[in-house]
């Protein structure tokens, strides 16, 4: 039993040392990477939340279910591209766990004793060798450290039988480097993941002087309500146009004044446009279009009746027509119609009868009535209100993506711009050589520099 139970350990041990393997192998990160580069490349051809008469005109039915199946339409909030971020999450964290400790072992390690021995030299790859007889020992010592203090920080000393080391270093933090990358990385891909599971982006259109406390959000062709903990009040809406004389005006710039109410109170009053947005609660609303809302006035009047019935309706509001069993719909306003002036676009429907679709012209009463229908209707009057089209995002990983990409442009310019130098000088106690060992971890043309200078200088006190 005892032999079984430590055979199943070991094969345990061996699955999850396979898994961890898997995790940190630099094959999977850059496969990773290059296939999120191509689903990139994928996402940017296939135009992303269209409708779905779009798509089926592009692709036809068939590919349409294929794509759609595989939520290629909006595949950056798909189960499946979250995985693919979740694993390189995964990756980055195990290459960084299997390296860590060596790292930091050399960052924090204690300085201890460094004598410049010979057997440190063969993997040392800067060294200089030059030959002096048996000098004042201490005025060699002082020149020496007095060198390494021009390029180092204090040196340390190692006294042995035979020889003085001076041994120095700067930089350590410089390895810090890489691991500080790929945690950035991760980072920004866990606030990415937090924007795509937690966030949303949707729309509202809020008429001049009203409030909402709602907006909408499109899936797949549906808008669906989503509530705010507040309501969203339009004062003010203007557009201000380029001055041209005897050209269209061109629109250039169009601002809205919003409120936030709380149980009715103001807590918060700003006038945004296009890239200038107000936030409020983690949410934020973008000026990104407007319009007119046109709220018509229709007369229907019923054969053989002379009482004319008064409907305002919006454009797209359908409502019934009193003492019938007839609905009407107003369709669109148009300001100016060729040839027929000011006329609005209505759908008539009847009980088992096809819906009649006609205009309604603002001087064509007399038209209307040569149709012979039950139903004679005028346009009356118009009133247009303006909207200002907002678009409202929330996203919660917003700042942990910033916190990424500070400590992204922090670990490059310490991966870049630092090295972790060291340099050793060996003394010899009487006649022998003067030994100059170094090493650098990166920039070692710029280390090579230094380091000959160094030589040049040492060789320089001995002649």
């Amino acid at each position: 039993m005892k032999e079984s139970k430590t055979a199943v350990s070991g094969q345990e041990k061996g699955f999850f040392s396979i898994l961890f393997d898997l995790f940190r192998s630099l094959k999977l990160t850059i496969f990773l990477l290059i296939f999120l580069a191509i689903l990139s490349i994928i996402g940017t051809l296939i135009k992303q939340n269209a409708a779905s008469e779009e798509y089926i005109v592009r692709y036809g039915e068939g590919l349409f279910e294929v794509l759609d199946f595989f939520n290629l339409f909006d595949m950056y909030h798909s189960w499946w591209f979250s995985a693919i971020l979740l694993m390189l999450v995964v990756n980055l964290l195990s290459c960084s766990i299997h390296r860590l400790p060596g790292i930091l072992r050399q960052v924090f390690r204690d300085p201890g004793a460094r004598a410049l021995e010979d057997p440190m030299l063969k993997a040392l790859p800067y060294v200089e060798r030059m030959r002096v007889p048996d000098v004042s020992k201490g005025k060699t010592d002082a020149q020496v450290q007095s060198e390494l203090k021009r390029w180092f920080k204090n040196p340390g000393r190692i006294e042995t039988e035979s020889a003085l080391t001076f041994f120095s270093e700067k930089g350590r933090f410089s390895r810090l480097g890489v691991p500080m990358t790929h945690l950035s990385i991760i980072i920004i891909l866990i606030g990415g993941l937090m924007g795509s599971i937690y966030g949303f982006r949707g729309h509202v259109n809020i008429l001049e002087g009203e409030a909402v406390n709602q907006f909408f959000v499109t899936v797949k062709d549906r808008e669906i309500p989503k509530s705010l903990t507040f309501n969203v009040r339009c004062d003010d809406f203007n557009i201000t146009y380029y001055n041209l004389p005897g050209r269209e005006r061109h629109v250039q710039e169009y601002t809205s004044l919003l409120t936030i109410l709380e149980n009715g109170k103001e807590v918060l009053q700003k006038t945004i446009k296009v890239n200038h947005p107000l936030s409020y609660e983690g949410v934020t609303f973008y000026q990104s279009s407007y319009g007119a809302l046109h709220q018509v006035s229709l007369g229907v009047q019923q054969k053989n009746k002379k009482e004319k019935i008064q409907l305002s309706l919006h454009e797209g509001e359908t409502a019934p027509i009193p003492n019938s069993d007839a609905q009407i719909r107003l369709l669109r306003y148009v300001p100016q119609l060729p040839t027929f002036g000011e006329g609005a676009q209505v759908v008539l429907f009847k009980p088992n009868q096809r819906p009649l679709a006609l205009w309604v012209l603002k001087e064509g009463q007399k038209f209307d009535q040569q149709r012979n229908d039950e139903f004679s209707i005028t346009l009356e009057k118009v009133s247009t209100q303006e909207y200002t089209g907002l678009q409202v995002t929330k996203d919660p990983g917003v700042w942990v993506v910033w916190t990424g990409c500070g400590l992204m442009v922090l670990g490059l310019i310490v991966s870049f711009f630092f090295s972790h130098q060291r340099i050793w000088v060996r003394i010899p106690k009487g006649a022998g050589e003067i030994v100059l060992a170094g090493s650098a971890n990166r920039n070692r043309i710029a280390f090579e520099k230094v380091f000959n200078q160094l030589v040049e200088r040492v060789r320089g006190e001995k002649k």
